[in-house]
C-alpha cells in the first residue's frame, strides 16, 4: 500500500530540489526523507529520484507520480478537515505567526484556550507569512497570520482553496522622548516628522517606503534613518535622544519612563491583520474559536 506520507515527501523533494530542503520544510531528518523515498520506490517498483551532481532530480516516473500525488494528498487533507467541521473545538491546530503576532495574539490565545477549550491544542510556529504559505500549502500548518501596512493587501497568494479572515487592525504610533515637542500632542501626522531623525527597521521592510510615500519631505528623512531589526533597539534610539520612531502598537515593546507614544492621525496609519485557512475548514467551530481568541487579543492591544 502506498504511504501518503511518502507521497508528501516526494512532493517536497520535487518542490525544493533537495533532500535537505525537503527535510527542513517537513520538519523531518534527511535520513527520514531518504527512507520514505526508498519505501515509495520499493512499493511502486521504479526509481523516483536520481542523482544530479550534488543534488537529486525526479525521474520521469517520479514526476508522473507527483502530478497525481498532489491531488491525492490534498483530497486526504480535505477529508480530515471535513470530518471535523462540525466537531467542538478540539485536537491540534497548528498556526504560523510573524513574531509580534505570536507574542501578542497567539501566545495569549493558547493560554485562554486551555480554559475555554480544554480539548483544543494550539501549536504555534514563529514564521513570516511568505514561507508560512509553503507550509500551509503542504499541510504542515492549519493557518497563518499575515499583515499589511495601511490599505495594502496582506501578503497572500490567490487561491480557491484558501480563505482569508480579517482579524482586525493594529494602529501605528510615533514614539518620542518625553520632553519632545510632539510628546504632549493628542495625535501626529507623518509629515510633522520631516525635521526629525528617524529610526526604522531595515529597508527590505515596508515601513520606510510607506513613510516616504506620504510626502516628498519625508524621503530624505527615511534615507538618513538609523536602522535596527529589533523593535527594542528602535526604542533605545529614542530613549537616548537620537531619533524618533514609528511602531505598530501590537508589536511595541515596553516603553521606558523617559519615552512616550503618540497616535498617528494619518488615515492609513495601521496594519491589517488577517488569518489564512483552508476554505474547507473556514467555517469549522475550531477555526471560529481561534478567530474569536485572536480578535479578542488584538482588541486588547489596540486599547
Amino acid at each position: 500500500m502506498i504511504d501518503p506520507v511518502s507521497l508528501r515527501v516526494l512532493i517536497a523533494v520535487c518542490d525544493t530540489g533537495s533532500v535537505t530542503q525537503a527535510a527542513r520544510l517537513l520538519a523531518y531528518s534527511a535520513p527520514n526523507i531518504t527512507q520514505h523515498l526508498r519505501k515509495l520506490e520499493k512499493t511502486l517498483g521504479v526509481p523516483m529520484v536520481a542523482r544530479a551532481g550534488r543534488g537529486i532530480v525526479l525521474t520521469p516516473a517520479g514526476l508522473a507520480v507527483v502530478e497525481q500525488a498532489r491531488g491525492i494528498v490534498d483530497d486526504l487533507e480535505h477529508l480530515r478537515l471535513a470530518a471535523n467541521v462540525e466537531a467542538a473545538p478540539q485536537g491540534r491546530f497548528r498556526i504560523a505567526a510573524f513574531p509580534t503576532a505570536l507574542r501578542q495574539l497567539v501566545i495569549p490565545a493558547i493560554a485562554r484556550a486551555r480554559t475555554d477549550y480544554p480539548l483544543l491544542d494550539l501549536v504555534p510556529t514563529e514564521l513570516e507569512p511568505e514561507p508560512a504559505f509553503d507550509l500551509l500549502a503542504i499541510g504542515r500548518v492549519d493557518a497563518l497570520l499575515a499583515k499589511a501596512l495601511g490599505t495594502a493587501q496582506p501578503a497572500g497568494r490567490p487561491s480557491d482553496t484558501l480563505t482569508r479572515i480579517r482579524i482586525g487592525t493594529d494602529p501605528l504610533d510615533v514614539v518620542v522622548p518625553r520632553g519632545h515637542r510632539l510628546a504632549g500632542r493628542r495625535d501626529v501626522h507623518l509629515v510633522e516628522l520631516a525635521r526629525e531623525r528617524l529610526a526604522i527597521t531595515p529597508h527590505e521592510d515596508p515601513y520606510g517606503a510607506w513613510i516616504a510615500s506620504h510626502s516628498p519631505d519625508l524621503i530624505e528623512l527615511v534615507g538618513n534613518a538609523f536602522e535596527a531589526v529589533e523593535l527594542q533597539s528602535l526604542v533605545r534610539y529614542v530613549e537616548v535622544g537620537l531619533a524618533v520612531t514609528v511602531l505598530p502598537r501590537m508589536g511595541r515593546p515596553h516603553l521606558p519612563a523617559s519615552v512616550v507614544s503618540v497616535p498617528l492621525a494619518d488615515d492609513d496609519a495601521f496594519r491589517t491583520i488577517e488569518l489564512y485557512v483552508r476554505s474547507i475548514a473556514a467555517r469549522s467551530r475550531t477555526v471560529t474559536a481561534v478567530v474569536d481568541l485572536l480578535r479578542e487579543n488584538l482588541g486588547a492591544t489596540a486599547d
